[in-house]
């Protein structure tokens, strides 16, 4: 959407800083009254069960928001970790809840990023409940696909991706064992190519059949009413 002057004053006044955070440290604390936008590197989202088995319920790429239900409500269900080197936009949680009644349809905006959060995690607890390893493989890397072309960070069928085979293991539900035969058996196919942190998507089409992959989930734009309201009318 088009931003108004009154928009972009608003997004000027934010209060914020710019940090840069080392691999393995915490993306932003769970009792954080700030919101943190990262605007390079890569992090997860995880719980950890009692007996140190780990869950990443997301993986937080270039351009996603961290933190606002925690700033919002006072609870965090999850921790964060930095999976690279990141550089990340702080920003204080009062000028989020300050968006509501100064910028609606800023605050639209943020409320859509959210809402697309919650289509990507009925997507990952599909995968986890009712896709098989292979399906649930090929899911994984054409969404990491579509969100880093969003941002502008694939060369078309390939794209950085700097996480380890243990945590693709963490992330989809299942073994390293398994994680690592699948990757044998779709690289032996030509379906994708896995190494040195750099993923080709070698048959994208196959993949999406594989799995039934449609990324209308990640993509749209705020309802033409909430993009043209006009408080002021």
């Amino acid at each position: 959407m088009d931003l108004t002057d009154d928009e972009i004053q608003v997004i000027l006044d934010l209060s914020f800083k710019t940090q840069q955070l080392p691999k393995g440290q915490s993306l932003i604390p769970s009792d954080s009254e700030n919101v943190s936008l990262v605007m390079d590197g890569w992090a997860c989202r995880y719980k950890i069960l009692s007996d140190g088995r780990r869950q990443i319920t997301s993986f937080v790429l270039p351009g996603d928001l961290t933190g606002v239900r925690a700033c919002l409500f006072g609870v965090s269900d999850f921790d964060t970790e930095t999976l690279t080197d990141c550089v990340t936009t702080l920003i204080d949680g009062k000028d989020i809840a300050r968006l509501f009644y100064e910028a609606p349809r800023l605050a639209a905006a943020v409320t859509w990023a959210s809402a697309r959060e919650e289509a990507m995690l009925t997507e990952h607890v599909v995968s986890l409940g009712r896709r098989n390893a292979r399906e649930r493989m090929a899911h994984l890397f054409l969404e990491l696909h579509s969100r880093l072309e969003i941002v502008g960070f694939v060369e078309k069928l390939a794209y950085g991706m700097p996480i380890t085979q243990e945590m693709i293991a963490d992330c989809l539900g299942l073994s390293i064992v398994h994680v690592n035969r699948t990757l044998k058996a779709m690289r032996k196919e030509g379906l994708l190519e896995y190494y040195n942190g750099y993923v080709i998507l070698k048959n994208a089409k196959k993949l999406r059949s594989i799995c039934g992959y449609d990324s209308n989930h990640l993509e749209g734009t705020l309802h033409p009413e909430i993009a043209d309201y006009d408080p002021d009318a």
